[in-house]
């Protein structure tokens, strides 16, 4: 297959897309490293001054981190400086494509909802568009690890819901 064959397929434009999604969970990773927000003061701090929940008009997802979340803080914030990572970095590898493709999802849907009417809906909304797309085309199989996961183990049953 020649190289103007290989661009014009849909599925490579995802595979960028995927990869674009996994630098963009990975910089802004960096950029909260940078901020302490992946420590317990941290996230009290996004939560209490940069999103107040006093102010989200979603009472009943205010209530969940307010009373679920933050009491929680130190053991959530090093989670999410974790998982945020391994997540931009199983996109941008396209290893355990769909799995990470659907916890991204979770992770910005949960995002959107901490952040309703503070932040520009579509920051949000978009890559969890681009997300589906990527679990629904198993978008890791082209310039990623699931490629070989395939070839190794198979995609049937379910294996198939991991690459």
């Amino acid at each position: 297959m020649n190289i103007k064959e290989e661009i014009n397929k849909p599925i490579n434009w995802i595979a960028v897309l995927r990869i674009v999604v996994g630098l963009m969970f990975l910089t802004t990773w960096l950029s909260n490293v940078t901020k302490g927000l992946y420590t317990p003061n941290g996230l009290l701090d996004f939560f209490t001054n940069n999103f107040p929940q006093s102010e989200n008009p979603l009472t009943w997802y205010a209530l969940f981190i307010n009373n679920v979340i933050l009491p929680i803080r130190n053991i959530f914030a090093p989670f999410q400086l974790v998982m945020e990572f391994v997540l931009g970095l199983a996109l941008l590898t396209g290893t355990f494509t769909r799995l990470f493709s659907l916890a991204g999802i979770f992770f910005l849907l949960n995002t959107f909802l901490a952040t309703f009417s503070h932040d520009w809906p579509w920051a949000y909304l978009l890559p969890i568009s681009i997300l589906g797309v990527v679990w629904i085309m198993k978008a890791g199989r082209v310039w990623g690890v699931d490629r070989w996961l395939v070839q190794k183990f198979g995609d049937k049953g379910i294996k198939s819901w991991f690459w």
